[in-house]
C-alpha cells in the first residue's frame, strides 16, 4: 500500500515539472492546461483518462472556460499525495511534452 509523502518530498518531487503546484493544506498537486478549443480540451482528458485508468490512479479533471483543464490529484483514500500521484503527473509531463 501507498505511503503518504511529506511536504517535503511532494515538493522535491515537483522540482522541474513545470506549472505544477502543491497544495499543503488541501494534500493535493495540480496544474492548468490551455488548449485552443474545447475539442482540443477534451482530446487532452481522453488521453488523461486512458493513462490514468492503466495506473488505476484517477485524478479530478475539470474542463472550463472553453480550453482549459484543470488536473487535480491527491490518494483520496489515505487523504494526501503519495508516490501514485507523482507518478501519474510525471505521466501526464510525457504526454504534454512528446
Amino acid at each position: 500500500m501507498a505511503e503518504l509523502m511529506s511536504d517535503i518530498d511532494v515538493e522535491k518531487s515537483l522540482k522541474g515539472l513545470d506549472g505544477w503546484s502543491h497544495d499543503d493544506v488541501y494534500k493535493r498537486v495540480h496544474k492548468e492546461f490551455n488548449f485552443n478549443s474545447f475539442e482540443s480540451a477534451v482530446t487532452f482528458v481522453q488521453h488523461v483518462a486512458s493513462i490514468a485508468s492503466e495506473m488505476g490512479h484517477h485524478p479530478d479533471i475539470l474542463i472550463h472556460n472553453g480550453g482549459s483543464v484543470r488536473i487535480t490529484s491527491t490518494t483520496h483514500d489515505l487523504g494526501g499525495i503519495t508516490e501514485k500521484d507523482i507518478a501519474l503527473v510525471e505521466s501526464l509531463e510525457i504526454l504534454v511534452n512528446t
